[in-house]
């Protein structure tokens, strides 16, 4: 079967750093046009699992590799999971409703030198297990900060910085994550709705709105692999590293901007892990001439030596801290911050075009006319904008977060 190498990367986009790393297994070489003959196919164990010194529900997630020819990578449901300490403590992981993803059937929390491994048990009756993984220090952020910075291309914009240090003097291995909130307001604003009465012959009312539709919040995880170590400095502390680098015109920050910033205090092993998993996932080609080939975890099978188990077992204390800022905080009046919709014109559409419009929701209500209209505009009986302009759901949700504070 022949595939464009267009679609193969958009297939690539669509799963998880894990997989992304299976797709290699199967390219050997970058043309314009590629042949996969997918002949013979290693259904590969797909292991994401990190427990943390957090007193919660802890979760593990199994799924398996998958062909080119199918949509993404299968989960790996009805196993037994289970983890471990060296004071004979066991804990138990159960399915959730979402297949492949188990969570532990109480809470518990990491401790400080203690040994804990992972085994599993698929149900064809395979066995698999970690290396003992231990929980090596904890490290709190010292502070989350948010400067206006000017990158290496000389774009204007914000870094958010983190600080931290370990009092222990030991040196740690970090790995970062944040989830960022913003603020979404609709250029335009109206109270009411244009609702289709009749198709023949065309016909519209004006409606009272039934909900918010001016002011939005949208929330984003990081994807990205965000790593330090401190192994190289004289002191155990991360100092301005740079978890987030904002462009000024982007409108995410146009309004009020939040971010919760994870770090986690991971092993050497699994720094050393998620730096190859980095190094694939930035590379400048994806089906560069030299391969990378299997990144080796410390997830073994227990019955097969050659069988290949991708992933870690991690074991790691985090730090979370949040922080938030307006853009009138960091730029004068006269920057103007980017926007989600470019163009917010107004138009007059006449009815006919008028109902299509809303029934396929590209239009809302912004103003009734005041005059008769021109062929710019139109003669139609309302004025409307696209609903971008006024409706905030389109890119985000009418709800207030729970954590937000203005």
């Amino acid at each position: 079967m022949k595939v464009k190498l267009q679609h193969t990367i958009l297939k690539l986009k669509k799963v998880t750093f894990f997989s992304v790393i299976l797709a290699f297994f199967f390219l050997y070489g970058c043309v314009e046009e590629i042949d996969f003959e997918t002949e013979s196919f290693e259904s590969v164990l797909v292991v994401e699992a990190t427990i943390t010194n957090e007193t919660k529900l802890q979760t593990i997630t199994l799924s398996r590799t998958f062909q080119f020819e199918e949509d993404g990578p299968s989960a790996e449901s009805n196993a037994t999971v289970l983890v471990t300490d060296s004071m004979g403590n066991q804990y138990s992981f159960e399915e959730t409703d979402m297949p492949g993803i188990y969570q532990s059937t109480t809470t518990f929390a990491a401790q400080l030198d203690r040994d804990y491994q992972l085994s599993i048990t698929t149900t064809n009756g395979r066995s698999y297990g970690s290396s003992p993984t231990t929980l090596e220090s904890i490290t709190q952020i010292d502070d989350l900060y948010v400067e206006r910075e000017t990158n290496e291309s000389g774009d204007t914009g914000v870094s958010i910085f983190v600080d931290s240090y370990n009092p222990n003097e030991k040196e740690t291995y970090y790995r970062f994550e944040y989830e960022e909130t913003y603020k979404i307001v609709s250029p335009l604003r109206a109270s009411q709705n244009l609702e289709v009465v009749s198709l023949n012959p065309p016909e519209v009312e004006l409606v009272p709105k039934t909900r918010e539709e001016e002011v939005c919040y949208a929330t984003k995880q990081s994807k990205s692999i965000l790593l330090a170590s401190t192994n190289l400095l004289a002191q155990d502390r991360l100092s301005r590293y740079e978890v987030r680098f904002i462009e000024r015109i982007n409108p995410i920050i146009s309004q009020r901007y939040s971010v919760l910033v994870k770090q986690s205090s991971i092993s050497r092993d699994a720094y050393r892990f998620y730096e190859k998993l980095k190094s694939f996932s930035e590379s400048e080609s994806l089906f560069s001439q030299v391969q990378p080939g299997f990144i080796e975890g410390n997830i073994v099978s227990l019955e097969n030596d050659t069988e290949k188990v991708i992933g870690i077992f991690n074991v790691a204390s985090v730090s979370s801290q949040r922080l938030f800022f307006n853009y009138s905080d960091l730029f004068a009046e006269d920057e103007s911050p980017g926007t989600f919709v470019d163009d917010c014109l107004l138009t007059r559409p006449e009815l006919p075009l008028l109902v299509n419009q809303i029934e396929s929701g590209l239009i809302k209500f912004a103003l009734e006319p005041t005059g008769p209209g021109n062929r710019e505009i139109g003669f139609g009986p309302y004025l409307i904008a696209q609903t971008p302009c006024i409706d905030c759901t389109v890119f985000g949700s009418n709800v207030v977060p729970d954590f937000w504070e203005e």
